[in-house]
């Protein structure tokens, strides 16, 4: 029995859609956000420029983050929100505001194709700003 290429089709987007989101989630590494008022470093590695480090964290909406890439080649970086939102930009300082949502983040570092093609050793310093009270 042959299957039309609308049904072919469709069963390849099904798989894709379905098995991608679980690969990442299995190739993520899993962190914590520091407490309030202080930062942690992390470490790792890019192989050139198809290749992505995911990093998962669980976020609470109000919550002021700043995540900032450095290495010896270009980075980018992007936080995907619970919310299905995205933001960031290249190297350096790639996010600074609060949470807008809460929920499971997602930080993805990339070599950024801005600059030469490069590989090797990133870090990601994450500082959670310290909490503020209210008269």
């Amino acid at each position: 029995m042959k299957l039309s290429f609308v049904a072919r089709l469709s069963c390849f987007a099904f798989l894709f859609l379905t098995l991608v989101p679980a690969e990442l989630a299995a190739a993520s590494r899993r962190i914590v956000l520091p407490e309030a008022g202080h930062s942690t470093r992390l470490h790792g590695t890019i192989r050139g420029l198809n290749d992505r480090k995911c990093f998962l964290f669980e976020g609470r909406a109000g919550t002021i983050v700043k995540i900032e890439l450095s290495g010896p080649g270009p980075l980018r970086g992007v936080v995907f929100f619970p919310s299905g939102g995205q933001d960031g930009a290249p190297g350096g300082v790639v996010f600074d505001r609060k949470l807008p949502d809460s929920g499971q983040y997602r930080l993805e570092v990339t070599e950024s194709s801005m600059g030469d093609t490069w590989a090797g050793n990133f870090s990601v310093t994450i500082s959670v700003a310290p909490l503020v009270s209210t008269p």
